[in-house]
């Protein structure tokens, strides 16, 4: 294709003095099975849209400092390759904070064992880790830019800084940094708020507006910035058609008629571009968490720690397993007409899912395989934090000796600055759980002349991916274990991260003890190619793995009770699967793929 540059003037896109209709929707290639980029970017230029964009996320890119993974499900070149190839331009988002509902807003981890950095601003530090990763991550996307015969016709500073930091420098920086590597095409910026537009944004550089498919929002955001920003198209950046959903609240989904009305009325007064306009699923241990109250939550409810479920479905107009909704066919409705193009009839889409029946042979208990699962051990006086030990994902154990004595009777363990959720034995047996957003009855030990053995299985059940703290999320225990009223110190520590569980000696399973951190593991055959839902009840927390995939969590508090396998991971015989749950219980020893994602919810949201 030739190389083509795009112009933003007031009336619009020009890509060499050819107008550019832009719309687009978001696809993100880390939370969709290689197998099934086509199928979804297909559907997304069947409804019409002439654009997609797209977050890269650093955590995945560079897990570990210098250590890059461009492999498998982030093989961003193979994605950018094949939306070329369907005609596809590319909105480019390598922001180094994307939030999108992800682990620490898909920044690495190993950036919070520098406890002085400050990311998201002109410190030095993250100045020259957000350097060293543009070097490797920028001219691998070169080939792929517009003036270079490519897809990407725009590039994103950051994203929704407005409502982060007010540090014009760090913005130019991003953007001078990329130029300096070769980025020719427009930069861009979009913020959620009216009053973090002109924090968020750079002089000269073009930006957009992100905001709910709500009727009447799209006015006050367009009046705003055609008043302010003038020399600008109005550009939606993100219209949020559906909502994230989270762990132990109940899912509500967005009435398909009154997004296609705000789409509507997008169109007519500039650009849109879906947000997300394909669901996804947050693989592994990606997924993130807030701090404080939903979109959806009622008046005086107080701020909390929410995480993010492994379904990153949110009521897109296209599925977590690439089926589109009514809100598809209403929303294309609306683009036709806009175009002046015949409303389509709504098709029957060509949709295949299997049942499975899948019996586990074998299982791994978790206290018998420490040493197939530490990455690192260490000794300490009082715990540390998982980072300390460049962790980034999965449980650390805490372990340490308790001496009793004649007059202890019932003492209280209580943990201070606990990181998400832990899980305690004592002397192999389990006592209880502490969960950092739930109040749990506080945990006794009758220590009268005992010594006690004490593990403390902590998991990172999701860094915060936004707010003023993000910079605090830690994970593990960041303060202390209280014994009886006095801090408890001397412990020796394994960081588990669960990323390579193939040294696990398995056993024949028979009887499984309750409430014990337990592997189990079984083979099945499958039809290839072909989706199912795993129905995780009667699960209790824990992650599976298929294939030596990590399709991600499950957890008993809901609303999401079923985990998505695509079905590209799938052989017809001889698939493997390993479940690990922390606690646990009735003795399960099957696992039934179904046909439907089972996501309890509140029906349409107010």
């Amino acid at each position: 294709m030739a190389n083509q540059l795009l112009r933003i003037e007031k009336d619009g896109f020009y890509l060499n003095d050819e107008k550019f209709f832009l719309a687009s929707g978001d696809i993100h290639y880390f939370r969709i099975y290689p197998t099934d980029w086509e199928r979804r970017l297909l559907l997304m230029k069947d409804f019409g849209l002439t654009a997609i964009q797209t977050y890269v996320p650093w955590n995945l890119h560079e897990p570990k400092k210098g250590k890059f993974n461009f492999e498998g499900i982030l093989d961003l070149e193979k994605f950018l390759k094949l939306t070329d190839g369907l005609g596809l331009k590319v909105l480019f988002r390598p922001a180094p904070f994307i939030c999108s509902e992800c682990d620490f807003g898909g920044m690495p981890s190993w950036l919070l064992k520098e406890r002085d950095m400050e990311p998201r601003c002109c410190d030095p530090s993250f100045l020259n880790a957000v350097k060293n990763y543009y070097k490797e991550l920028i001219p691998r996307i070169l080939p792929y830019l517009s003036t270079n015969g490519g897809p990407i016709i725009m590039v994103a500073v950051e994203n929704e800084y407005g409502g982060s930091g007010y540090d014009k420098e760090y913005l130019k920086f991003l953007a001078d940094t990329m130029k300096d590597l070769g980025v020719n095409v427009p930069f861009y910026t979009t913020d959620n708020e009216i009053s973090m537009l002109n924090i968020g944004s750079l002089p000269g550089t073009f930006l957009g507006a992100n905001f709910r498919s709500t009727p009447g929002t799209c006015k006050i955001f367009a009046d705003y910035m055609e008043k302010r920003f003038p020399e600008y198209p109005f550009f939606v950046g993100e219209l949020w058609a559906g909502c994230s959903s989270y762990w132990g609240d109940p899912f509500y989904y967005r009435d398909p008629a009154e997004v296609a009305a705000s789409y509507k009325e997008c169109l007519e007064r500039g650009f849109v571009n879906s947000y997300m306009f394909t669901g996804g699923t947050n693989f592994g241990f990606f997924s993130g968490a807030i701090e404080g109250t939903s979109f959806r939550s009622k008046p005086q409810t107080p701020s909390r720690y929410i995480a993010h479920t492994t379904s990153y479905d949110v009521d897109a107009p296209i599925s977590e397993n690439g089926v589109p909704k009514e809100k598809y066919y209403l929303m294309r409705a609306e683009l036709d007409k806009f175009l002046g193009k015949e409303v389509r009839p709504k098709e029957d889409y060509p949709y295949e899912a299997q049942k499975l029946n899948i019996k586990f042979s074998k299982c791994a208990y978790l206290f018998d395989n420490l040493d197939a699962l530490t990455e690192t051990e260490a000794d300490s006086i009082g715990p540390k934090p998982m980072e300390d030990y460049g962790q980034d994902y999965g449980f650390i154990l805490y372990t340490t000796s308790i001496e009793g004595y004649p007059e202890a009777g019932k003492c209280n363990i209580n943990i201070g600055g606990l990181r998400d959720r832990a899980t305690l034995y004592g002397d192999g047996e389990y006592l209880g759980k502490y969960t950092r957003d739930r109040k749990e009855e506080t945990i006794k030990v009758d220590m009268t002349d005992r010594n006690l053995h004490l593990d403390v299985l902590v998991e990172n059940v999701a860094r915060i991916n936004t707010g003023k703290n993000i910079n605090f999320e830690r994970k593990g225990i960041l303060g202390y274990v209280q014994f009886k009223f006095a801090k408890h110190y001397h412990w020796h520590t394994r960081t588990l991260p669960m990323n390579d569980i193939s040294g696990l000696s398995y056993k024949p399973l028979t009887d499984i003890k309750d409430n014990q951190p337990v592997f189990l593991k079984g083979t099945f055959d499958a039809n290839k190619g072909v989706d199912t839902f795993l129905d995780m009840r009667g699960w209790g927390r824990g992650f599976v793995v298929i294939n030596g995939f990590n399709i991600g969590r499950f957890w008993e508090v809901g609303p999401q009770y079923t985990l998505y396998v695509p079905g590209g991971l799938l052989k017809e015989k001889d698939n493997t699967i390993e479940v690990f749950d922390v606690n646990h219980k009735d003795n399960i020893k099957e696992l039934n793929g179904i046909k439907e994602h089972i996501m309890e919810g509140e029906g349409i949201e107010e």
